[in-house]
């Protein structure tokens, strides 16, 4: 009989501090998920300032190839590792496709930084990604501390697919769930707070709603002043399904949130009709 295949997470690595907190997330998501981790660090301009002119590619294989040992010896977690020249734009989700990769863990240094991953760019290559990102900071927590997972509930019909990853990340890592929505007569909003409680409690994962008055702040972001309020371990939200030219000139509502200055992880789902769904 063969052996079950253990997809990975991917994790993306630049190598500063804030890589060094993706692949501490990564770590603790795979211990949780029983999933491998495959490192990935795309090279570029910064990583010369970091590694040899001469030898860069080697360099950067060797450091690769310690970090999977140092993962395997202390977390007996299987680990692998893949680099590349090129654009993070592109190679992030094409290895994360060729590997079925579960989820890609990435750390971002902040909303418009030139030199690295900021939110506004992790905010377009997650748009072209069938599976979600797990986006953490400089200033993230450590992992493991929280244990709630704040769900904001909009409108939206893919509300549905949020559900589901929640529902996955609340059971495997042991967390409760606070469901976060605007007071409004609106139907659809109830509808999916009903599929949502109704689908929690399929599963025996606590969860408890909290009405925030209304408003024309988006709800992501108070979400955002609620888990940093209340010590939470992840905001999940639904990124923006179609692009228009105000997101061109302006770009997306997401990208602040990503680069939240408080650091919450931020798990992106971006619709898609092929979007991965975990069995849960």
């Amino acid at each position: 009989m063969k052996d079950k295949k253990v997809q990975n997470i991917l994790v993306y690595t630049d190598f500063t501090v804030v890589g060094e907190k993706s692949v501490q997330w990564a770590i603790y998501l795979a211990q949780k998920f029983k999933k491998g981790i495959h490192l990935v660090h795309v090279i570029n301009e910064n990583t010369y300032n970091y590694f040899d002119k001469s030898n860069t590619k080697e360099e950067v294989k060797k450091t690769l190839y310690t970090y999977c040992e140092t993962i395997k010896k202390d977390h007996d977690i299987n680990c692998s590792f893949y680099t590349e020249e090129g654009c993070n734009c592109t190679i992030i989700n094409s290895e994360a496709e060729r590997l079925d990769a579960f989820l890609v863990t990435v750390g971002t240094h902040g909303k418009n930084d030139p030199q690295f991953l900021s939110g506004a760019s992790v905010a377009k290559i997650i748009r072209k990604s069938r599976i979600p990102y797990f986006i953490v900071q400089k200033n993230s927590p450590i992992p493991g501390l929280a244990k709630n997972i704040v769900l904001p509930l909009g409108v939206r019909k893919e509300m549905k697919e949020k559900t589901g990853w929640v529902t996955y990340f609340a059971k495997n890592l042991l967390t409760s769930i606070d469901i976060l929505y605007k007071k409004t007569n609106d139907n659809r909003i109830s509808n999916n707070i009903f599929f949502a409680t109704k689908f929690f409690d399929k599963f025996n994962l606590l969860s408890k709603q909290y009405e925030q008055k209304a408003s024309r702040e988006d709800i992501n972001k108070i979400a955002l002043r609620y888990a940093a309020n209340h010590n939470s371990m992840m905001v999940t939200i639904i990124t923006t399904k179609n692009e228009t030219l105000w997101n061109k000139i302006f770009g997306f509502a997401e990208s602040s949130i990503i680069a939240n200055t408080k650091g919450i992880p931020v798990l992106c789902i971006n619709p898609k009709k092929d979007l991965y769904i975990p069995c849960v």
